[in-house]
């Protein structure tokens, strides 16, 4: 079962708030999406996974069932200024074709920069999303 767009755009209007936190379950994940600063007085959507995230899953040299819940980026091994510098001294051709100034680098980030950007995601790659139940055991603490 997916989210319909009222859904979404009501974790999405949650999300817009500093420290708020929405809690979802994914294939049968526990996702928790936590707005947490960043630097300075910016602020990004942080995914964990049942709880938790994993140095681990951040490399794309090995693969994890975890990853899919988080953003994925490809970087250019070389600046565009580095490329440029390449090419005058070896030739646009010799460049364009070399696999070695053509390197991308992919990496895993846990961060989003806003909640609806998270939260369409989970949805194009997962098969069920769902809003998690609210636990009961959390309230009756509190009031204790």
């Amino acid at each position: 079962m997916k989210l319909t767009k009222e859904q979404k755009d009501e974790l999405a209007l949650k999300l817009n708030s500093p420290w708020s936190c929405v809690k979802l379950i994914c294939d049968g994940y526990a996702i928790t999406l936590n707005v947490e600063r960043n630097k300075g007085l910016s602020y990004r959507v942080a995914t964990y996974v049942n709880g938790t995230w994993r140095g681990e899953w951040f490399s794309s040299e090995k693969q994890f069932p975890e990853q899919k819940f988080l953003r994925k980026a490809v970087r250019a091994l070389w600046s565009p200024a580095k490329r440029k510098e390449a090419e005058k001294m070896l030739g646009k051709r010799h460049v364009a074709k070399d696999p070695f100034w053509n390197k991308t680098i992919t990496y895993f980030s846990c961060d989003w920069p806003s909640g609806k950007a998270a939260i369409n995601h989970l949805c194009k790659v997962c098969e069920s999303v769902q809003i998690a139940p609210e636990s009961t055991e959390d309230t009756t603490e509190l009031a204790a």
